[in-house]
């Protein structure tokens, strides 16, 4: 099998980078792991409503907002949101899709929320030290007295000790053809850089590939932070199974907590 020529793009700096982003996830498969558990997390609709941080597409925006969640979408990316307003519109679900880094979150989409939720590891794309526990703070200010806060990110620990780390195969299929992408993460000093390659067939074999930066944040980094905004631990896990997390073997770590 040989591939076509192909070119190392910037993560998701385009409308199309962004289209690539969602074609790489299966999302019904996705979906069907964190929608029930966030639903369960939250509990039933409430005023306050819920704000994706990082929402990327927006599929779990308009899966929500479908089962009568008010949502605010939240991400940097413009090319993102774009593909996210394209989503929620073919899905008729009302979501409100904001511009704003984590930063910035609370002064741009305001605060008393029911819940916040940040998944795919998107926090980690805060890029540094400094910028996850930014983002920390935001979601906590965000929140109402009382309000739940959901992260997912990677089990960094457990992934430094792979070498090569390598990430899938995932398969995806869009309009008939599947998409088989593979990650890539390289671990330096204290930051990593994650690499995409998606390969597919169509009158001979495609590859398209793109490169970020991620920051490794710890379980216990994101214990202390979120401790340190104001907010109450009530459950670690090692995915959305609800597993005991394990430092050696967990894929991911997931932390549900309530601002205090």
């Amino acid at each position: 099998m040989s591939a076509k020529p192909h070119s190392v793009i910037p993560p998701w700096s385009s409308d199309e980078g962004a289209r690539w982003y969602d074609r790489s996830i299966d999302w019904s498969a996705r979906l069907g792991r964190e929608i029930p558990i966030l639903t369960d997390v939250f509990g039933p609709p409430a005023a306050g409503g819920l704000l994706d941080a990082g929402c990327g597409t927006g599929h779990q925006a308009a899966a929500l907002a479908r089962l009568g969640y008010r949502v605010v979408g939240a991400d940097a990316n413009e090319s993102m949101l774009s593909v996210a307003r394209q989503i929620a519109s073919m899905e008729n679900a009302n979501v409100r899709l904001v511009r704003a880094a984590y930063a910035e979150l609370c002064q741009t989409v305001g605060d008393g929320f029911d819940g916040v939720y940040c998944l795919g590891n998107s926090l980690a794309a805060a890029g540094s030290r400094e910028g996850v526990r930014a983002a920390v703070e935001q979601f906590a200010k965000c929140l109402r007295p009382g309000g739940k806060l959901f992260i997912q990110v990677l089990n960094f620990e457990r992934m430094r000790k792979e070498i090569p780390c390598v990430q899938g195969p995932r398969v995806s299929s869009v309009e008939g053809r599947e998409y088989v992408s593979v990650r890539q993460f390289h671990f330096v000093e204290d930051w990593v850089q994650v690499s995409n390659i998606t390969v597919w067939s169509d009158n001979g074999w495609h590859q398209r590939s793109h490169a970020g930066r991620l920051y490794p944040v710890t379980p216990d980094e994101l214990r202390t932070w979120c401790h340190d905004a104001g907010i109450r631990c009530a459950h670690t896990w090692g995915g959305y199974a609800r597993e005991a997390f394990a430092i050696d073997t967990s894929i991911d770590f997931v932390f549900v907590g309530s601002r205090s």
